[in-house]
């Protein structure tokens, strides 16, 4: 009760939609508030939600080999480098050339280099990839004892140096798991780069890493077993000759699990 002896209504929340239609139809100016501030929240949305797909069709729409960035002044700059590189191997190189790399870039190789590769994404064959992994994490000398029977270049993407990390060095711990998990021999623990990108030992003795760092890590002596035959304007991709190729009627003995080939 009231002070003055009225009845005060009691609120049940059962009674809340009523109540509040009956509200919005006595009070016209909120109506209209209400209203305003939907559309204005929608309108946002639909906005917001068409900047995103420019902003996606855009990005979706660049040549996934060309990539646009910025030179350190803030200009807009197309990086060709990969292209620049498949165009070397298809005017520089034999047409019968056959080029090692992670199977990744196995299409592109093949597409826009008319050249065979050693591997693509549509490589099934789990040994096949471990083999590769296995020429790539191994030290020079070692790697070169099955390198020189299936490649005559071996191309990495080098495109930390431009800023993209995501390159062959950073998917080397990846390529020794695989090749560990078919050669015993292949140290898959002890091959990592850490926070400071110090790379272990077993990294930087290995074939990858030489010819990845070399020119840019001055601990890395000269190559005795590759050549040095192309390196792209933004140092994103390098392509290496193979030397000493064993003649293409010389094949390797089948590799055990001990990875031994001819010599």
């Amino acid at each position: 009760w009231g002070s003055g002896g009225s009845r005060r209504d009691t609120f049940r929340p059962s009674e809340f939609p009523a109540r509040a239609e009956k509200y919005f139809k006595e009070n016209v100016q909120v109506r209209k508030g209400v209203m305003i501030a939907v559309v204005s929240v929608l309108a946002m949305m639909g906005f917001s939600f068409a900047a995103r797909c420019d902003l996606m069709a855009r990005s979706m729409s660049e040549p996934s080999i060309i990539i646009r960035g910025r030179s350190g002044t803030g200009e807009s700059i197309m990086l060709d480098d990969f292209r620049e590189a498949y165009w070397w191997l298809r005017d520089n190189t034999p047409e019968d050339a056959r080029v090692m790399a992670w199977w990744d870039y196995g299409y592109q190789i093949n597409g826009v280099a008319n050249r065979t590769t050693i591997a693509d994404g549509n490589t099934w064959n789990h040994e096949h990839i471990a083999l590769l992994g296995k020429c790539l994490t191994s030290p020079e000398e070692d790697g070169h004892k099955i390198v020189r029977h299936l490649a005559d270049y071996v191309l990495l993407w080098t495109t930390r140096y431009a800023g993209m990390m995501g390159d062959d060095l950073a998917k080397s711990p990846h390529m020794a798991r695989i090749a560990g998990s078919v050669y015993p021999d292949v140290n898959q623990e002890g091959f990592f780069i850490d926070e400071k990108g110090v790379p272990s030992e077993s990294m930087r003795q290995s074939l990858l890493y030489r010819l990845h760092a070399y020119g840019s890590d001055q601990k890395v002596a000269p190559l005795k077993l590759y050549e040095e035959a192309y390196t792209s304007k933004y140092k994103m991709v390098r392509i290496w000759k193979v030397l000493d190729v064993a003649p293409r009627f010389e094949p390797p003995r089948v590799p055990g699990r001990s990875g031994e080939y001819a010599p």
